[in-house]
Parts: structure tokens; C-alpha cells; sequence
């Protein structure tokens, strides 16, 4: 059996992709050509596991295959004939789990008695969202002591003062007995 499917994006309007593979190919290989097919080839552990969703046919997730799990069966494991069975049957493709980004797919023909050498992207029409790694969208983390620094002279900066010898605290200076601490 050889399933085409269709994928598009709820963020970019005019991309889809039309894919063909196989029903004894993997959750795995159809990830795999999602990911060649959009140009996401070089998916490194940079990238969050992607995980797909079986949905009903008002897009509600019924069951998952994740790339990486310890309680269910993986993408590795399950082939698309054990759960694509009808022409139309829907399903998520969550290929950003932290920001929540998805692609949409839909079995759009099933083909009985015919078969392709690999799986393929049959056609391809506008521009696939763009991945964003984890380094790329992490913000710069600064250090305590280069904040403290940067607050510093900021204050410094603000009131237009150098600071001098006698600005600065001396330890030995503090009284102690000077502050009314209760221990509680």
C-alpha cells in the first residue's frame, strides 16, 4: 500500500508539501522525510524530539508516537500501516515542542498495489517554516558579577559622579551591634 500525504503549516500560508511513502515505512522514515522535505536535513540533537499525533477529524490529538519515549512505543517502532488506515485520517506533526509549532497531515490517497523504491516528496509549494535551535533562542546568559558590574556603572553613569576612596565600604567600619536583628 503506498500512502500519499499532505502536509501544510497553520504559521506559513502558502507551503505544502505532498509526500509518498509506504504503509510498512515507519512513524520514523515519514519523519525523516518530513524533515528532508522541508529542508530540516542537518536535525541534530540540537533540535527537540518530534513527536506525531493521531488526531480525529476536528485536528484533537488521540494518540502519540514520540521519537524518544521510555513508556510508549516509538517512531522507530511503529509502522504507518498500524495506524493509518482511511483516506483523510488526520494527523499532527510537532516538530517544536517547546514553542508548540506543527505541521498538519492528512492521508490525502491511498494507493493499493502500488509501490515506489523510497520515500518521497512528490511536491513541494511555498517555503517551510524554519527551525530555530536551542542556542539560536536562548537568550545571551550573563554572569552575576557581570550584571552587578553593568548595574554598576550604569548608576555610576547616571549620576554623572566618579566614585573616590571614600565611596567605596569598608568592612571594618561596620557595627554590628549597630543593627537590631531578632532571631527567630
Amino acid at each position: 500500500m503506498l500512502y500519499t500525504i499532505t502536509a501544510v503549516s497553520p504559521e506559513v500560508e502558502d507551503f505544502a508539501i505532498e509526500l509518498q511513502i509506504e504503509s510498512d515505512a515507519t512513524f520514523a522514515d515519514l519523519h525523516r522525510l518530513i524533515r528532508q522535505s522541508c529542508g530540516w536535513e542537518e536535525a541534530s540533537e540540537a533540535y527537540p524530539p518530534a513527536t506525531f499525533y493521531l488526531c480525529d477529524d476536528g485536528w484533537h490529538r488521540r494518540k502519540a508516537i514520540r521519537e524518544k519515549s521510555y513508556e510508549d512505543d516509538t517512531m522507530d517502532e511503529v509502522e504507518l500501516g498500524d495506524h493509518l488506515e482511511d483516506e483523510g485520517q488526520r494527523l499532527q506533526y510537532l516538530f517544536d515542542p517547546d514553542e508548540a509549532r506543527i505541521l498538519l497531515l492528512e492521508v490525502s490517497h491511498i494507493s493499493f498495489g502500488k509501490h515506489i523504491d523510497a520515500p518521497r516528496c512528490r511536491r513541494s509549494h511555498g517555503t517551510a517554516p524554519q527551525l530555530i535551535t536551542e542556542q539560536e533562542a536562548a537568550p545571551e546568559v550573563k554572569s552575576t558579577a557581570d550584571l552587578l558590574a553593568e548595574l554598576n556603572a550604569a548608576a555610576l553613569a547616571d549620576d554623572d559622579i566618579e566614585p573616590t576612596d571614600d565611596d567605596l565600604f569598608d568592612l571594618e567600619e561596620l557595627d554590628p551591634e549597630g543593627f537590631d536583628f531578632e532571631e527567630e
